[in-house]
């Protein structure tokens, strides 16, 4: 019984009253972003990869640089302690491909060309190089790669500025006319 006074709703005004909540409340919770979860293909998510091969290279390339360095100066003598170390050098090969895997999943192709020269350039690393000189080439040609690697990182990131962005290139522009001073 319907007092007098009292409003209905009708089942026409509930159910659009119940579509624009839907739609609001949808739209809300699309627009969520937790910060600190990546997303793939996110800029958080492909830094992370991108962190992630960089640091893998770098201990690579360490060990590498260590271990060719050892073997030059104290020749047959470190041999046994060298030996005993290439279980760990395999691991940093299997960590630097895991790593050029997640770029490929997430990064864009020039991103991935220059991630794959740097990995082959890393990976070409003569551990028994007894030429000192040849194997500054190849570590050069290592650092050349990740140089080149973190410039592709910095502008697919956008971290460095766009022709858009005057003040930021100016900023950047008297920096590095002031490092030069110095």
């Amino acid at each position: 019984m319907v007092e007098p006074g009292m409003t209905f709703i009708t089942p026409g005004v509930a159910a659009a009253g119940i579509k624009a909540t839907g739609s609001v409340a949808s739209a809300l919770i699309g627009r969520y972003r937790p910060t600190g979860v990546p997303r793939l293909g996110s800029n958080e998510d492909r830094a992370e990869a991108y962190r992630r091969l960089l640091d893998a290279s770098a201990r690579s390339f360490g060990y590498a640089y260590q271990f060719a360095h050892l073997r030059r100066e104290a020749g047959r003598a470190a041999n046994k302690v060298l030996l005993g170390q290439l279980p760990q050098a395999w691991e940093l090969g299997s960590e630097l491909i895991g790593a050029l895997q997640g770029v490929r999943l997430c990064g864009s192709v020039h991103v991935i060309a220059t991630a794959e020269i740097l990995v082959a350039a890393t990976s070409d690393l003569n551990l028994g190089e007894k030429n000192a000189d040849r194997f500054q080439r190849q570590a050069e040609a290592v650092v050349a790669a990740r140089d080149a690697f973190l410039d592709i990182c910095r502008e697919d990131l956008a971290y460095t500025a766009r022709w858009w962005q005057v003040r930021r290139r100016i900023k950047e522009r008297r920096f590095l006319r002031e490092q030069a001073a110095h």
